[in-house]
């Protein structure tokens, strides 16, 4: 709103009632004969329409030191009395806004028209003036608000770049007081029903020495249970047991655990409260100060965690492995950082640079079962053998666990010498009695109970034979021997092994379906390794199944593995029987199968030769209702071209 009130300043006061009689009516005069309106501050006062400055008063008049209110915010016309110096105003210019410059005679009417176009003027110049005091206010609190940002992103940076929870906590309270000018600052943190002092600023040597200890502070609590920050201005006793004269104190929150601490800034000596923006800066500071906390306390866990895993590794007895998922080496325990002379600084380098075993490399780097797991035999340099078993963790990585079964091994060995040795032996002596008993119908009539006797014991000299055979069979399988491999069609093996069981499939009352595959599966193995394992499983259908019942035998590719399957209709086997059903010797005492005849070796030598081509077999049945024995093969990389 304009004013219409017309300020004259001039120690001349004829000179003021002439000037005052040019003015137009409806305005209100004042005359005066000092600067003192112009310099001090009138608050909120509207500045006069016009001010009319006698420059004899004005050269009187030094130009004060500092200024609590602009002159440029008044529009002002000069009394110039010539022949007077000028040179004076040159001081005085940058502080003034003149509008013009009225000359003896000051009654003429060229003066009137000169205060009449200021009066003109002046509502466009302090509408000006108010726009150009508005946009500074703008800038100033723009300003204020780039400050704030700044500190917050400065805050937050430093608070992501470390896990340190002093250097935070001290970066933060920097910033802080820097941010709020204040004179104190701390950092308070609440743990259970007690109150911690655990970073401060500026404060007595006194109170850092009781860092750690429990302090009491009534107004912190406040902030803590309430969740709302505090500002105070006036005497309050504060956690340094002194007396502050301003405070301000913004909780700590996060989400998981809700109110946490205190960030609290203080002016003990000077009386200058805090603003609403530095509240809502500091609150924000507040909440990186918890997220850092959070981040410190998270971090800490994980490395106790990991720190009490690698101890564990480091003290087992067996040799452990731990890769990422980019096969880079993580973990390992002494044992297998002493087999493999692995360095302290081993860890985060790529496994086949750490070590250099190429069996071991071939597990870590094998695509494992379908259930993420892949069992291989290394031996080291020393003749050491080791069981390894390898476990896909997805998506973390592999873990490679291998026992020394060196002693195991020998007395494998020396067991299957033994058996070897016996079972080769036994075949002598038991050939020439079968050979003998044969002979008894030639050399005269026999009795039909004497024809049973020798049928009985002919079927058990078979029995026998079949078990040494079997025997003698396992044993060259797991030395190796008769296990050379080459390329190999399995779909054309399961054709050849389907057809020679065809007799027995039908003598027994059963069907027999077979599956062909649609595409060639190429394996590397044995023929006649593998032609035993199917024509073994087979003939387990075949005996364990009723008259009228069917078996069915399929081949198919599955990725970079071939499974096989073998299906009836048959029995069944027990849950609680299936998990020895590949164990030497173990066979299903039920009534069903008391009259079958077998040796508990050939699903042994099943498994044998299956691990042998790097493979696994496998059951799944329900009693009454059938079974599936299963096995899976690597597929052939490349074809061969035939």
């Amino acid at each position: 709103m304009a004013s219409d009130h017309i300020l004259i300043l001039t120690t001349d006061f004829d000179l003021g009632r002439t000037v005052a009689s040019l003015l137009p009516s409806g305005y209100t005069v004042e005359i005066l004969a000092t600067l003192e309106r112009l310099t001090a501050d009138q608050g909120e006062a509207a500045p006069p329409a016009l001010v009319i400055l006698d420059l004899a008063l004005l050269a009187e008049t030094a130009v004060p030191a500092g200024l609590s209110r602009p002159l440029t915010q008044f529009p002002i016309l000069l009394l110039h009395h010539p022949p007077a110096e000028l040179a004076f105003l040159n001081a005085w210019l940058p502080y003034l806004k003149v509008l013009g410059i009225a000359t003896p005679p000051f009654a003429r009417e060229v003066n009137r028209a000169l205060i009449a176009t200021a009066l003109e003027h002046t509502p466009r110049y302090i509408q000006q003036r108010q726009l150009e005091e508005n946009l500074a206010s703008a800038n100033q609190q723009l300003n204020q608000r780039l400050q704030e940002i700044n500190i917050i992103y400065t805050v937050g940076k430093s608070v992501a770049s470390s896990l340190q929870v002093n250097e935070v906590l001290e970066r933060v309270l920097n910033a802080a007081l820097n941010f709020t000018q204040a004179e104190e600052g701390f950092i308070l943190l609440r743990e259970g029903d007690q109150l911690f002092l655990r970073a401060a600023k500026n404060v007595q040597e006194s109170l850092i020495q009781r860092f750690n200890d429990e302090v009491s502070d009534s107004i912190a609590w406040r902030v803590i249970h309430s969740g709302r920050p505090v500002m105070l201005k006036r005497e309050t006793k504060i956690v340094t047991g002194y007396l502050a004269q301003a405070l301000l104190y913004v909780p700590l929150r996060t989400p998981e655990r809700g109110n946490t601490g205190v960030l609290g800034v203080v002016n003990r000596l000077q009386e200058d409260g805090f603003t609403e923006a530095q509240l809502f800066t500091l609150s924000a500071i507040a909440d990186f100060v918890a997220i850092a906390l959070d981040n410190a306390r998270l971090f800490s866990a994980v490395e106790a965690e990991r720190s009490r895993i690698r101890t564990i590794l480091r003290h087992a007895a067996e040799a452990i492995l731990v890769v990422d998922s980019q096969s880079r080496l993580l973990l390992w325990s002494q044992t297998a950082g002493e087999i493999f002379q692995l360095p302290d600084d081993a860890e985060g380098q790529p496994v086949e640079q750490a070590i250099t075993h190429p069996q071991l490399l071939e597990l870590i780097g094998a695509a494992g079962g379908p259930d993420g797991i892949a069992h291989a035999e290394i031996e080291l340099d020393d003749a050491r053998t080791f069981n390894c078993q390898l476990t896909i963790i997805e998506p973390l990585g592999r873990v490679v666990v291998m026992q020394d079964i060196t002693h195991l091994k020998e007395l494998d060995r020396l067991k299957s010498e033994f058996v070897s040795t016996v079972s080769h032996d036994l075949r002598t002596p038991l050939t020439t009695i079968q050979g003998y008993i044969a002979l008894l119908t030639r050399v005269g009539p026999l009795t039909p109970q004497q024809q049973s006797f020798i049928h009985k014991a002919l079927n058990s000299l078979d029995q026998i034979t079949n078990l040494i055979s079997d025997l003698l069979d396992i044993g060259r399988i797991e030395a190796g021997y008769d296990l050379e491999m080459h390329p190999l069609r399995l779909d054309r093996l399961l054709v050849e092994a389907t057809q020679s069981m065809t007799g027995q499939v039908e003598q027994a009352g059963l069907a027999l379906h077979w599956t062909p595959s649609s595409e060639p599966l190429w394996v590397m193995g044995n023929p006649r390794r593998l032609r035993q394992v199917l024509e073994n499983l087979i003939s387990n259908a075949i005996k364990y199944n009723r008259r009228g019942g069917w078996i069915k035998v399929e081949g198919r590719r599955d990725g970079s593995h071939i499974i096989v399957r073998v299906r009836d209709n048959g029995i069944g086997i027990p849950l609680e029987e299936q998990l020895h059903l590949f164990e030497r010797f173990y066979r299903i005492q039920t009534p069903e199968t008391e009259d079958i005849r077998g040796t508990g070796l050939g699903l042994a030598i099943v498994k044998s030769v299956i691990e042998k081509h790097k493979g696994r077999a496998w059951v799944e049945s329900s009693p009454g209702e059938g079974s599936t024995f299963s096995f899976i093969l690597p597929v052939l990389p490349e074809v061969p071209q035939k």
